[in-house]
């Protein structure tokens, strides 16, 4: 790694102690509850633990507005963010890539960059933005905050943490805003994550289209403008960390598993609650079938399409697929619970450090997991899941 990858990997280690102490407070316990499960499985989709694999979403979370102020305190898909996750004992971190019109992976979720004055920005695709110039958008001063040339955003509204995003309040915000965390840090590239991170922590790597949802089909040119650079840097620089790919578009998960057979590819699906012209990813269902066509490892699928239809655990175990979910209801631990009874693998959290600081209480109490004051109240309220016949108790010891 550069002079400069080091800095970064020193000032990220450094940020989660200045930034998140309760996080870091928490970390041993959280590892010795996780650490069985570690010895035994070398990839996280054959996970065998109390609780699912915990992955962070972005990080420790996207940014969202919550009680008017966004959260979580760092910049998501940022590696002071990656190392925060890692810090408070996530086995994994999602994130999106994408790639800029000079062939860089960078990362990054949104379809387009918004910067300037929030009420007129400026806005612009990935992939009309060199590298150089996309990293320019989230240079920061020497005091760590946001420079005058700062992105903007329409942020969500999420939940009150620790709902776990139930009460359908995750929606739209009336007016973008200035994109400054408390913990802010640079838009990064692929390659400096590899370089950056500690190399246990594994990455599920969402290759991220722009495309617009009525676009049924995507054009292999762009399918392979996009597949290439990446695999190319996941080979240069990916060593012996553990790489699970996926994306919402099959076309392209088709492409990753034909190019490569060394890391995982897995079907994304939102289960029909996101609306597109392509009838493969209108279901849960539909999402299994294309998994199996194509030979996936399995699918990642909203979490809360499969509340409504817990059958799917069943039908992806017994079709031979993994099954890993995200969505605001993770931040449930109720749900999450509920999640490994159904035989899913791992789930992909936003509310990291609410969740930490449940386990963390049970930790502290001793004893069973099941045990705990808490999780008793959790497990006696969850519902009964008639599709989840693949019922195991949750009863590894803290």
């Amino acid at each position: 790694a550069s002079a400069a990858s080091a800095a970064s990997a020193a000032s990220a280690a450094s940020a989660v102690h200045m930034v998140a102490p309760a996080v870091v407070e928490q970390q041993h316990l959280t590892a010795a509850m996780l650490k069985p499960a570690l010895q035994q499985n070398r990839s996280f989709l054959d996970w065998q633990g109390a609780l699912p694999a915990l992955g962070g979403h972005r990080g420790m979370g996207a940014n969202v507005l919550r009680n008017g102020n966004l959260a979580p305190a760092w910049r998501e898909n940022t590696i002071r963010s990656f190392q925060a996750a890692a810090a408070s004992g996530a086995t994994f971190v999602e994130f999106d890539v994408q790639v800029t019109a000079d062939g860089v992976p960078v990362i990054w979720h949104d379809n387009l960059v918004e910067y300037g004055d929030p009420a007129r920005p400026t806005q612009c695709a990935v992939a009309d933005l060199t590298a150089a110039e996309f990293q320019a958008l989230g240079s920061l001063s020497a005091s760590g905050k946001c420079q005058q040339l700062a992105v903007v955003r329409r942020f969500r509204r999420a939940a009150p943490a620790g709902a776990g995003g139930l009460d359908g309040t995750d929606v739209p915000a009336a007016a973008r805003q200035r994109w400054c965390c408390e913990a802010d840090d640079g838009f990064p590239t692929l390659e400096q994550l590899f370089s950056s991170l500690p190399p246990q922590l594994a990455f599920n790597i969402e290759v991220k289209m722009a495309t617009p949802d009525e676009l049924a089909v995507t054009p292999e040119s762009e399918i392979q403008r996009m597949v290439g650079p990446i695999l190319e840097v996941v080979g240069r620089y990916g060593g012996d960390r553990q790489v699970v790919f996926s994306c919402f578009d099959p076309d392209v998960c088709r492409a990753l598993r034909a190019a490569q057979q060394q890391h995982s590819v897995m079907f994304l699906s939102t289960g029909g609650r996101d609306w597109h012209a392509d009838p493969r990813r209108m279901s849960i269902a539909a999402a299994i079938d294309e998994a199996c066509h194509h030979a996936l490892s399995g699918v990642v699928v909203d979490s809360g399409a499969l509340r409504m239809w817990p059958e799917a655990a069943e039908r992806a175990r017994s079709s031979g697929l993994k099954l890993l979910t995200y969505g605001l209801e993770n931040d449930s631990i109720e749900w999450v619970l509920c999640q490994q009874r159904m035989g899913v693998t791992g789930v992909i959290v936003d509310d990291m450090q609410g969740l930490m600081a449940v386990l963390g209480r049970a930790g502290r109490e001793g004893g069973g997991f099941e045990q705990h004051s808490a999780m008793q109240q959790v497990l006696a309220a969850m519902p009964g899941m008639s599709g989840a016949r693949n019922a195991r108790v949750v009863s590894a010891v803290v």
